[in-house]
Protein backbone atom coordinates (compact mmCIF):
# COMPACT_ATOMS: atom_id res chain seq x y z
CA UNK A 1 0.00 0.00 0.00
CA UNK A 2 3.18 2.33 0.08
CA UNK A 3 4.63 4.36 -2.99
CA UNK A 4 6.69 2.70 -5.56
CA UNK A 5 10.45 2.34 -4.89
CA UNK A 6 13.46 1.74 -7.55
CA UNK A 7 13.59 -1.98 -7.90
CA UNK A 8 15.63 -3.96 -10.50
CA UNK A 9 16.00 -7.16 -12.35
CA UNK A 10 18.85 -9.10 -12.29
CA UNK A 11 20.34 -10.30 -15.71
CA UNK A 12 23.10 -12.88 -16.81
CA UNK A 13 24.01 -14.36 -19.96
CA UNK A 14 25.95 -16.18 -21.72
CA UNK A 15 26.54 -15.10 -25.47
CA UNK A 16 25.95 -16.82 -28.56
CA UNK A 17 28.66 -18.23 -30.45
CA UNK A 18 26.94 -18.41 -33.48
CA UNK A 19 24.46 -15.13 -32.77
CA UNK A 20 22.92 -13.22 -30.83
CA UNK A 21 19.05 -14.12 -30.48
CA UNK A 22 18.21 -14.47 -27.20
CA UNK A 23 16.06 -17.44 -25.16
CA UNK A 24 15.51 -16.69 -21.87
CA UNK A 25 15.21 -19.04 -18.26
CA UNK A 26 13.66 -16.97 -15.83
CA UNK A 27 11.88 -16.57 -12.20
CA UNK A 28 11.25 -13.33 -9.88
CA UNK A 29 12.73 -12.14 -7.31
CA UNK A 30 9.90 -10.59 -5.31
CA UNK A 31 7.97 -12.48 -2.97
CA UNK A 32 4.88 -12.38 -1.36
CA UNK A 33 4.93 -10.18 2.67
CA UNK A 34 4.46 -13.36 4.75
CA UNK A 35 6.68 -16.45 4.75
CA UNK A 36 10.41 -17.08 2.47
CA UNK A 37 9.23 -16.75 -0.77
CA UNK A 38 11.58 -20.60 -1.18
CA UNK A 39 8.48 -21.63 -3.77
CA UNK A 40 7.25 -18.64 -5.28
CA UNK A 41 9.96 -17.71 -6.59
CA UNK A 42 12.97 -18.90 -4.85
CA UNK A 43 13.08 -22.34 -6.77
CA UNK A 44 12.46 -20.50 -9.92
CA UNK A 45 15.34 -18.35 -9.82
CA UNK A 46 17.62 -20.80 -8.53
CA UNK A 47 16.58 -23.11 -11.49
CA UNK A 48 16.93 -20.36 -13.94
CA UNK A 49 20.60 -19.68 -12.65
CA UNK A 50 21.32 -23.13 -13.32
CA UNK A 51 20.80 -23.34 -16.64
CA UNK A 52 23.95 -20.69 -17.17
CA UNK A 53 26.24 -22.78 -14.51
CA UNK A 54 25.22 -25.89 -15.95
CA UNK A 55 26.29 -24.58 -19.64
CA UNK A 56 29.61 -23.48 -18.38
CA UNK A 57 30.44 -26.21 -16.09
CA UNK A 58 30.09 -28.59 -19.01
CA UNK A 59 31.81 -26.65 -21.85
CA UNK A 60 28.55 -26.52 -23.74
CA UNK A 61 28.81 -23.56 -26.80
CA UNK A 62 25.45 -22.61 -26.99
CA UNK A 63 24.48 -21.00 -30.65
CA UNK A 64 21.89 -18.25 -29.33
CA UNK A 65 22.67 -15.98 -26.28
CA UNK A 66 21.22 -17.95 -23.50
CA UNK A 67 19.92 -14.72 -20.99
CA UNK A 68 18.80 -15.86 -17.68
CA UNK A 69 16.31 -12.98 -15.93
CA UNK A 70 15.95 -12.71 -12.29
CA UNK A 71 12.75 -10.20 -12.71
CA UNK A 72 11.75 -7.52 -9.96
CA UNK A 73 7.90 -6.92 -9.41
CA UNK A 74 6.16 -9.68 -10.47
CA UNK A 75 3.84 -9.81 -7.67
CA UNK A 76 3.00 -6.08 -7.55
CA UNK A 77 2.43 -5.11 -11.04
CA UNK A 78 4.79 -7.06 -13.34
CA UNK A 79 6.86 -3.85 -13.71
CA UNK A 80 9.93 -5.82 -14.38
CA UNK A 81 8.41 -7.91 -17.31
CA UNK A 82 6.88 -4.75 -18.78
CA UNK A 83 9.93 -2.96 -18.37
CA UNK A 84 12.21 -5.67 -20.20
CA UNK A 85 9.26 -5.87 -23.12
CA UNK A 86 10.09 -2.03 -23.18
CA UNK A 87 14.01 -2.41 -23.41
CA UNK A 88 13.57 -4.90 -26.33
CA UNK A 89 11.06 -2.96 -28.61
CA UNK A 90 13.90 -0.09 -28.09
CA UNK A 91 16.55 -2.39 -28.90
CA UNK A 92 15.39 -4.60 -31.42
CA UNK A 93 16.71 -7.69 -30.13
CA UNK A 94 15.52 -10.60 -31.25
CA UNK A 95 13.96 -12.96 -28.90
CA UNK A 96 14.12 -16.66 -29.92
CA UNK A 97 12.21 -18.39 -26.92
CA UNK A 98 11.07 -17.30 -23.22
CA UNK A 99 10.52 -20.43 -20.61
CA UNK A 100 9.41 -19.50 -16.74
CA UNK A 101 9.84 -21.29 -13.49
CA UNK A 102 7.13 -19.75 -11.28
CA UNK A 103 5.18 -22.69 -9.82
CA UNK A 104 7.34 -23.96 -7.26
CA UNK A 105 10.29 -26.16 -6.91
CA UNK A 106 8.26 -29.70 -6.49
CA UNK A 107 8.78 -32.95 -9.29
CA UNK A 108 8.56 -31.45 -12.75
CA UNK A 109 5.80 -32.97 -14.83
CA UNK A 110 5.50 -31.33 -17.76
CA UNK A 111 6.34 -28.36 -20.23
CA UNK A 112 3.06 -25.33 -20.34
CA UNK A 113 3.17 -23.93 -23.90
CA UNK A 114 2.33 -20.68 -25.40
CA UNK A 115 3.15 -20.13 -29.09
CA UNK A 116 2.13 -21.34 -31.89
CA UNK A 117 1.11 -24.81 -33.25
CA UNK A 118 4.34 -26.17 -35.34
CA UNK A 119 6.44 -24.86 -32.38
CA UNK A 120 4.20 -27.11 -30.16
CA UNK A 121 4.46 -29.80 -32.12
CA UNK A 122 8.52 -29.73 -32.20
CA UNK A 123 8.70 -29.68 -29.04
CA UNK A 124 6.43 -32.54 -28.30
CA UNK A 125 8.48 -34.59 -31.02
CA UNK A 126 11.15 -34.30 -28.19
CA UNK A 127 9.24 -36.02 -25.27
CA UNK A 128 10.89 -39.18 -24.99
CA UNK A 129 13.71 -37.38 -24.36
CA UNK A 130 12.23 -35.89 -21.17
CA UNK A 131 9.94 -38.92 -20.23
CA UNK A 132 13.38 -40.51 -18.21
CA UNK A 133 12.32 -37.61 -15.93
CA UNK A 134 8.75 -38.12 -15.50
CA UNK A 135 7.98 -35.74 -17.98
CA UNK A 136 4.56 -36.30 -19.81
CA UNK A 137 2.65 -33.05 -19.82
CA UNK A 138 3.04 -30.79 -23.04
CA UNK A 139 0.14 -28.74 -23.49
CA UNK A 140 -1.13 -25.35 -25.03
CA UNK A 141 -1.81 -23.68 -21.80
CA UNK A 142 -0.53 -20.36 -19.66
CA UNK A 143 3.43 -20.54 -19.59
CA UNK A 144 4.16 -17.40 -17.05
CA UNK A 145 3.52 -13.94 -15.79
CA UNK A 146 6.54 -12.48 -16.28
CA UNK A 147 7.58 -13.80 -20.14
CA UNK A 148 4.00 -12.93 -21.27
CA UNK A 149 4.52 -9.43 -21.88
CA UNK A 150 7.19 -10.85 -24.63
CA UNK A 151 3.82 -12.12 -26.42
CA UNK A 152 3.04 -8.71 -27.73
CA UNK A 153 5.89 -9.58 -29.87
CA UNK A 154 5.70 -12.68 -30.63
CA UNK A 155 7.95 -15.00 -28.71
CA UNK A 156 7.25 -18.02 -28.18
CA UNK A 157 6.71 -18.96 -24.26
CA UNK A 158 6.84 -21.74 -22.11
CA UNK A 159 6.65 -22.85 -18.22
CA UNK A 160 8.01 -25.43 -16.18
CA UNK A 161 5.07 -27.23 -14.78
CA UNK A 162 5.59 -29.27 -11.70
CA UNK A 163 3.45 -31.32 -9.91
CA UNK A 164 0.70 -28.99 -8.41
CA UNK A 165 -0.82 -31.19 -5.83
CA UNK A 166 0.85 -29.35 -2.73
CA UNK A 167 1.67 -26.16 -4.08
CA UNK A 168 -1.52 -23.91 -2.66
CA UNK A 169 -0.78 -25.41 0.58
CA UNK A 170 2.13 -22.80 0.95
CA UNK A 171 1.72 -20.57 -1.92
CA UNK A 172 1.57 -17.33 -0.70
CA UNK A 173 1.64 -18.29 2.80
CA UNK A 174 3.60 -18.59 6.02
CA UNK A 175 4.25 -21.77 4.75
CA UNK A 176 6.35 -21.08 1.59
CA UNK A 177 10.05 -21.40 3.47
CA UNK A 178 13.03 -22.92 2.52
CA UNK A 179 12.37 -26.59 4.66
CA UNK A 180 9.57 -27.35 2.16
CA UNK A 181 12.07 -27.23 -1.10
CA UNK A 182 12.93 -31.11 -2.00
CA UNK A 183 16.76 -30.35 -3.10
CA UNK A 184 16.23 -33.46 -5.52
CA UNK A 185 13.01 -32.62 -6.53
CA UNK A 186 14.51 -28.63 -6.91
CA UNK A 187 17.08 -30.20 -9.63
CA UNK A 188 15.37 -32.66 -11.34
CA UNK A 189 13.43 -29.16 -12.64
CA UNK A 190 16.94 -27.48 -13.45
CA UNK A 191 17.55 -30.62 -15.17
CA UNK A 192 14.67 -30.40 -17.47
CA UNK A 193 14.54 -26.25 -17.96
CA UNK A 194 18.61 -26.65 -19.21
CA UNK A 195 17.26 -29.84 -21.52
CA UNK A 196 14.80 -27.91 -22.73
CA UNK A 197 17.16 -24.99 -23.31
CA UNK A 198 19.68 -27.08 -24.98
CA UNK A 199 17.40 -28.53 -27.76
CA UNK A 200 15.90 -25.24 -28.21
CA UNK A 201 19.27 -23.37 -28.75
CA UNK A 202 20.54 -26.36 -31.03
CA UNK A 203 17.46 -26.53 -33.28
CA UNK A 204 15.49 -23.27 -33.52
Amino acid sequence: MKADKLSYSVIGELTGTKDNSVIIAAGHLDSWDVGEGAHDDGSGIVQSIEVLRTFKRLGIQNNHTIRVICYANEENGVKGGYKYLEEVKKSGEKHLFAIESDAGGFSPRGIAMDMPQDKINQIKAWSNLFLPYGIYDFEKRHSGVDIGPLKQIGVPLAGLFPDPQRYFDIHHTHEDTLDKVNRRELLMGATVLTQLVYMIDKNW
